[in-house]
């Protein structure tokens, strides 16, 4: 298998607790923008227009396990702290090229 093969696009969801929309917004953008991601090829942030505490970030990884890597280094940096302004965790999907 080459690499584009095993390329995965991982979905990631967060919703703001009321009231926090911007930090949760602020925080998202710093996040994808200051820290080192090895394997991730690229990532286009969201916000979505009908419910003003919903923000998406779509990337783009070279495979699973960078993404797994970097979740469980973000992790063992704080994460919780991070996503205090949060309702709940962020949602992560990944999905694979259909054939």
């Amino acid at each position: 298998m080459n690499a584009i093969s095993n390329a995965v696009t991982v979905l990631i969801e967060i919703h703001a607790k009321e009231g926090r929309e911007q930090e949760a917004r602020d925080a998202l953008l710093h996040a994808i923008s200051t820290s080192e991601k090895p394997g991730m090829v690229g990532s286009r942030e969201y916000d979505d227009i009908n419910d003003p505490g919903a923000f998406y970030a779509i990337q783009e990884w070279e495979n699973v396990e960078a993404f797994h890597q970097h979740m469980q280094d973000a992790a063992d940096s704080g994460m919780a702290e991070a996503t205090s302004m949060l309702r709940e965790p962020p949602r992560t999907t990944i999905l694979r090229t259909a054939n």
